[in-house]
């Protein structure tokens, strides 16, 4: 009846049957046959007191109700799946500490995170795992990892913490033909010529103020090409595919044969790009408060 609360398990159905979009295949997720997945499903909406999905295309589709529905589930289930985490690892403490990274972050703060001595004088074995920034809210409400570090904007997590580790400014690369022509590079000449830029989903702050620093000289920037990373973006201007505006401190850890890294003359009035950690609050004493505490405390 509606105002019952839902099994664990019906709710794992549901999330199931709304990412594969097939009641058959939720099921054998689930270890049950079409018809019980069926029946559980319907079950599950009279608790709701709605219809959550759609059943009349070739794709089981989520309703209104069911988008509301869905996402609140999510997050109840991995609020569970995080409380018996942290549950076992107070049970047992673990030296282990998983670290959440988007891949320009692993080229950046991250390599100047783990060469800091106070991680082995802790006793910490580090688990880097490189994941979007979505993938990383996911893997922190499960307590899969205990620390984040991503490029804005945050993603919506209640009780998300976060604070900004590293700033870099911005260098401009460029194919080795076109370095040997000057020795600095401006906006209005960058402008000018074809870019290649980071896909704006992977920081579309700092992707937005980057391409609003280039408009702003009159021309219109031409976009080549764009790359996941910013070794890829590299890469690419090595390939002669355009030229690139760069984090100072990604592009001089990326050593790519064919790219020159040359100073912006803007440089200074470029809004900087971040990299912000980010934490869920951790039970007292806990292995992992302690690495939130070390991270806190570099830019204290």
């Amino acid at each position: 009846m509606a105002g019952d609360t839902p099994d664990l398990g019906a709710m794992r159905l549901a999330l199931a049957l709304t990412d594969s979009g097939d009641l058959g295949a939720a099921g054998r997720l689930a270890g049950v046959g079409r018809r019980t997945a069926a029946a559980r499903i319907a079950q599950l909406e009279r608790q709701a007191g709605a219809v959550l999905f759609d059943h009349s295309g070739r794709r089981v589709r989520l309703t209104v109700a069911g988008e509301a529905f869905i996402g609140e589930a999510r997050l109840a289930l991995a609020a569970l799946d995080r409380a018996q985490r942290l549950a076992r690892e107070s049970a047992e403490p673990s030296d282990i500490i998983g670290i959440g990274a988007v891949p320009d972050a692993l080229v950046s703060i991250c390599r100047d995170l783990l060469d800091d001595p106070v991680w082995r004088d802790e006793g910490f074995v580090v688990r880097l795992h490189a994941l979007s920034r979505e993938d990383q809210a996911q893997a922190l409400a499960e307590g899969r990892i205990a620390l984040g570090f991503i490029a804005p904007p945050l993603p919506i997590l209640p009780r998300l913490s976060s604070k900004v580790v590293a700033t870099s400014k911005w260098s401009a690369v460029v194919p080795d033909a076109e370095a040997r022509l000057r020795k600095t590079a401006s906006l209005s000449n960058l402008a000018r010529k074809p870019l290649v830029m980071l896909d704006r989903e992977a920081a579309p702050l700092a992707m937005d103020g980057v391409m609003a620093a280039l408009g702003a000289t009159g021309a219109r920037p031409m976009i080549a090409q764009e790359a996941p990373d910013w070794t890829a973006v590299m890469a690419l201007v090595a390939l002669g595919l355009g030229s690139a505006l760069v984090p100072s401190a990604a592009a001089k850890r990326i050593a790519v044969q064919g790219a020159t890294v040359m100073p912006l003359v803007e440089a200074e009035g470029l809004p900087a790009w971040t990299i912000s950690a980010i934490w869920l609050p951790q039970p007292a004493g806990a292995r992992a408060a302690r690495a939130i505490q070390i991270v806190r405390a570099r830019q204290d």
